[in-house]
């Protein structure tokens, strides 16, 4: 097998790609989850990430999920 310039810079984008995809999927879950069901709250994959903290221009926080 050879290795050359196109190889490593299709497996570069494909590894960015992957990543990006689960960086939105994790950034769309701060609002409305966990999800609730009749089987109990639902979080899924990948989980939900931490809450984030805002610092406003008049020195007040803002937290979200």
């Amino acid at each position: 097998m050879q290795i050359d310039g196109a190889s490593i810079a299709l497996y570069a984008f494909w590894f960015f790609f992957a990543g990006l995809i689960i960086y939105l999927r994790r950034e769309d879950k701060r609002e409305g989850y966990p999800l609730d069901s009749p089987q109990g709250p639902r979080e899924g994959w990948p989980p939900v990430p931490s809450k984030k903290t805002y610092q406003h221009a008049h020195h007040s926080t803002e937290e979200t999920h």
